[in-house]
C-alpha cells in the first residue's frame, strides 16, 4: 500500500492533475515535550513508533474508502496523512475530525498505557487540496500542507468550516458576495477630496464578525492572494461611481502579496488601463498584518511599482507591526497614522506629542501624513492644528458605495483664514519655470531635437494620461547618445528607456526650506537634478537647484538682517511685513503684544546679563508655546523686553493662558522671581474692517498694553 515518498508524491501530483481532491491531515501530540521531560527520549521514541503503527493500521483498515493514501513522518511528533476519498465517498470536513482522529486517539492511548500514566492527546489540522488553473501541483500540495500546519497550531475555531465555505463563495461569485465601499481622504489646506480608500464589504449575512477578520482567515487557509485580488478588482471596477477629477485610489495590499509573482505579473496594471486609470492614479497602501523580516526584498518590489508610477502609503503607523524601521526601509510617500493615536488626541498630551513628532518627521523626509479614524470635531481641529496633510474618518464621511457630500462641519474647521496664517515660509511656487512635456510614447529622437533647438532647456517631463511618469535630463540624454552605440541603440526608441522614473516631485505649496532639505538629501549623482513642481501629481513647472540655492541664500540674508541679535527672532522689519501681508490678504488675525512688567528695575537690580537671560528665556517660551498651542503662529521680537505674536483669533485666549502659566513656572528658579511678571495685550483685527494699517495696529496694541500693565502681575487683556 505504501510506496517511497517520491513515488507517493508523483502519485499525488497525477491525482491533482486528474482533478481529484486530496485531503491533508496534519497531526501532532499536544505538549509532547513535557512527556519527553518526564519519561525520557527512549519512552518517547516507543510512543511515536506505536502512534505510527496505529496510523498505518487505521489507513490499512479503511483502504476501501480511499483511492490513495499515504503517511509521512515529518520528524519529532508531527505526522502528515494524505488521502483521496473514493468516487462515491462524500464527507464533510468536520466529520473527518470526529470519525477518524478521535477514535485513533483512543486506540493508541490503549497501546501505550503501560508506558505512560497520562493520556496523550492529538492536535489536528485538516486542509483540502484541489486543482487550480495556473498553479503547479507542487505548489498546491505545499500550500495545503502549510494550511493544515497553521490550522494545527491555531486555536480551535467553531466557525471554521462555515467561514471556509464563505471564502469559497466569495472566490466563485465575487460580484454577488463582495463589494467595494469608498471613504474619502481630504486635504486639510483646502478641504478638497484628495482620494478615496477602497474598503471591502460583504453585503448580507456573513460568518465574519468584522470585515477585518476576513483577511487573516483567508491567509490562514492559503486564500489571501485570490481574496485580495478580487477586492482590488472590485475597487478598480467600481471606482468610477465616486471618483472625479483624477482623485487618487488607495488600494490596501498585504506585504506578502506585494512580492507574490502573480501580483508582479501586471494584472492590476492591465485592469487599471481597462478602466481608464493608470498606476499614477493609485496609492498602494501597505497593511502590515505580520512583521516584515526581509526588507531588501520589499524595497526591490516597491521600487518596481514606483517605477510604474504607483505611490506608496504605510498603513497603521504607530500601531502593530508598522514600525519606524518600516518607514526607514520602505520610504513611503504617505504615512497613515493609526486610529489608536488619533482617538482622543485633543485631550491626551502623549498622543498630541507623538502626532506632532510624526508631522515634523514627515516634513524632514518629504513624506505626507494622513490621520485616519478622525471621528469628532475636536480630533479634527487638533490634527489640522498640528499640521497633518490629509484627514480620513467618520467625521469627514463614512464609507459608501457612491459619492456623498463631505460633512459641512469639516469646512467650518478648515476656515481659509486658519489655513494661511503664517507668511514666514515662502512656497516654491513663486520661482517655478515652465516644464516642457512629452508623452511617454514619444521617440528619443524627438526629445533630442527639442534640446538642440532649445540650448538653454535642461529638463523635460514625460507624461502618461496627464500624469507625470518621469523626466529626462539634457546632459544624461546626450551622454547616453554619445556612447559608442548610443545613437543606433536609443535614437528611434521611446523615451521611457532613458527617462528618470523617480525624480524629486514636490507640491506647489511646499515651503522653500523643505524643498531645499529634500533636494540636498538626494544621492550625489542626483544632487543637482531639477525639481518638479506639481499639484496633486500633475506637473506645473520645474525649479533648478541653482535657483533654489540662490533663493535660499537671499532669504537667509534677509532674515539675518531683520533678526534680533539676542533672541534670533524676526525683528521690526519682518513684523511690519507680516502685519501688512495679513491686512492686504484680507485675513482676520489675532495679535498679542508681550511686555515684561517693571523690567528696568529687574535689570538694574540683577545686572544686564541676568536681564538678557530672562529676555532669551521669554523669547524661547513664546516660540515653543506658540508652536505647541496654535497653528503656524508668527513670533517676533520688537526689541528690549517687547515681543509680538500673530495667530488666529480663536487661538488667542488659549495661547495667552498657556504663556502666563509657563512663564510663572519658568521664573520660579530665577533670582528675584517675585519681581518678574508679564503683560499680554490681545487685539483682534477683523477682515471686514478696511481701515487697518501696520501703524494703526501698532498704536492700538500699545494702548491695550498700557491698560494691561496697569493691572499688574501676570495678566492678559483682550480688546
Amino acid at each position: 500500500m505504501f510506496k517511497s515518498i517520491d513515488m507517493s508524491q508523483q502519485k499525488l501530483y497525477r491525482l491533482l492533475r486528474d482533478k481529484k481532491t486530496i485531503w491533508v491531515l496534519y497531526l501532532d501530540i499536544i505538549k509532547f515535550h513535557e512527556v519527553e521531560f518526564r519519561y525520557g527520549y527512549k519512552i518517547c521514541n516507543q510512543i511515536l513508533a506505536e502512534i505510527e503503527s496505529e496510523l498505518n493500521l487505521t489507513l490499512k483498515q479503511q483502504r476501501g474508502l480511499y483511492l490513495f493514501s499515504h503517511l509521512e513522518c515529518r520528524g519529532g511528533d508531527d505526522f502528515v496523512v494524505y488521502f483521496v476519498p473514493g468516487e462515491n465517498i462524500c464527507w464533510d470536513l468536520s466529520e473527518v475530525i470526529e470519525q477518524w482522529v478521535l477514535p485513533l486517539e483512543e486506540r493508541f492511548n490503549r497501546r501505550i498505557r503501560k508506558m505512560v500514566s497520562e493520556k496523550i492527546c492529538l492536535r489536528s489540522g485538516l486542509a483540502r487540496c484541489t486543482n487550480e488553473v495556473g498553479r503547479s501541483a507542487d505548489y498546491l500540495l505545499y500550500a495545503a500542507v502549510k494550511e493544515a500546519f497553521l490550522l494545527n497550531k491555531s486555536e480551535p475555531d467553531p466557525h471554521f468550516f462555515a467561514r471556509r465555505k464563505e471564502i469559497s463563495q466569495l472566490i466563485e461569485e465575487p460580484d454577488k458576495y463582495l463589494k467595494a465601499a469608498f471613504q474619502p481622504i481630504i486635504e486639510t489646506r483646502n478641504g478638497v477630496v484628495f482620494g478615496y480608500e477602497a474598503l471591502a464589504r460583504i453585503p448580507g449575512t456573513t460568518c465574519f464578525n468584522n470585515i477585518a477578520d476576513l483577511f487573516p482567515f483567508a491567509e490562514k487557509i492559503g486564500q489571501l492572494y485570490p481574496i485580495e485580488t478580487l477586492c482590488r478588482r472590485q475597487a478598480i471596477t467600481s471606482y468610477h461611481t465616486v471618483a472625479q477629477n483624477k482623485e487618487m485610489l488607495f488600494l490596501n495590499i498585504n506585504p506578502q502579496v506585494l512580492i507574490d509573482s502573480e501580483f508582479a505579473s501586471g494584472h492590476t496594471r492591465k485592469l487599471l488601463i481597462e478602466k481608464g486609470l493608470t498606476p499614477s492614479d493609485v496609492v498602494l497602501e501597505i497593511t502590515e498584518r505580520s512583521a516584515i523580516e526581509d526588507f531588501s526584498t520589499y524595497r526591490d518590489a516597491l521600487d518596481h511599482y514606483r517605477n510604474q508610477g504607483y505611490l506608496i502609503a504605510l498603513d497603521d503607523v504607530g500601531a502593530g507591526y508598522s514600525s519606524l524601521q518600516s518607514v526607514a526601509e520602505l520610504h513611503p510617500d504617505f504615512l497613515k497614522i493609526d486610529r489608536s493615536l488619533i482617538q482622543g488626541v485633543n485631550a491626551d498630551p502623549i498622543k498630541w506629542a507623538l502626532l506632532e513628532t510624526f508631522v515634523t518627521f514627515s516634513k524632514r523626509i518629504g513624506c505626507r501624513i494622513i490621520a485616519e479614524g478622525v471621528e469628532t470635531a475636536e480630533e479634527m481641529r487638533t490634527v489640522v492644528q498640528l499640521g497633518v496633510d490629509y484627514v480620513q474618518g467618520f467625521f469627514v464621511a463614512r464609507p459608501t458605495f457612491e459619492r456623498k457630500n463631505i460633512n459641512p462641519a469639516v469646512m467650518e474647521i478648515l476656515d481659509p483664514e486658519r489655513l494661511h496664517i503664517s507668511i514666514d515660509q515662502s512656497p516654491i511656487l513663486s520661482m517655478v519655470e515652465p516644464l516642457p512635456l512629452f508623452e511617454s510614447n514619444a521617440l528619443i529622437n524627438t526629445v533630442e531635437t527639442y534640446f538642440r533647438e532649445h540650448p538653454h532647456q535642461w529638463l523635460v517631463g514625460i507624461t502618461e494620461n496627464a500624469r507625470l511618469v518621469g523626466v529626462m535630463q539634457r546632459d544624461r540624454l546626450f551622454a547616453a547618445l554619445g556612447t559608442r552605440y548610443g545613437i543606433p541603440l536609443y535614437l528611434e526608441r521611446t523615451v521611457p528607456i532613458l527617462m528618470d522614473t523617480n525624480p524629486l516631485i514636490v507640491e506647489d505649496t511646499t515651503p522653500l526650506e523643505v524643498v531645499s532639505s529634500l533636494a540636498m538629501q538626494r544621492p550625489d549623482a542626483q544632487l543637482y537634478d531639477g525639481i518638479i513642481i506639481a499639484n496633486q501629481r500633475k506637473p506645473i513647472g520645474m525649479v533648478s537647484v541653482a535657483n533654489l540655492i540662490k533663493a535660499m541664500s537671499e532669504r537667509q540674508i534677509k532674515l539675518a538682517r531683520g533678526a534680533n541679535p539676542l533672541t534670533g527672532l524676526p525683528g521690526n522689519l519682518r513684523i511690519d511685513q507680516e502685519i501688512r501681508q495679513h491686512i492686504e490678504r484680507g485675513l482676520s488675525f489675532g495679535l498679542i503684544y508681550v511686555d515684561l512688567n517693571k523690567f528696568k528695575y529687574y535689570n538694574d537690580s540683577y545686572g544686564f546679563q541676568q536681564g538678557d537671560l530672562v529676555i532669551k528665556m521669554l523669547g524661547e517660551l513664546l516660540l515653543n508655546e506658540s508652536y505647541n498651542t496654535a497653528e503656524e503662529t508668527f513670533v517676533g521680537h520688537i526689541g528690549g523686553d517687547d515681543f509680538i505674536i500673530i495667530s488666529t483669533p480663536s487661538d488667542l485666549d488659549k495661547l495667552a493662558v498657556t504663556i502666563l502659566a509657563q512663564f510663572a513656572k519658568s521664573c520660579e528658579q530665577l533670582p528675584g522671581s517675585e519681581n518678574l511678571s508679564v503683560a499680554l495685550a490681545g487685539l483682534i483685527i477683523k477682515s471686514t474692517d478696511q481701515n487697518w494699517t501696520p501703524l494703526l495696529v501698532s498704536e492700538r496694541a500699545a494702548q491695550i498694553k498700557k491698560e494691561v500693565k496697569a493691572i499688574g502681575g501676570n495678566s492678559f487683556l483682550l480688546r
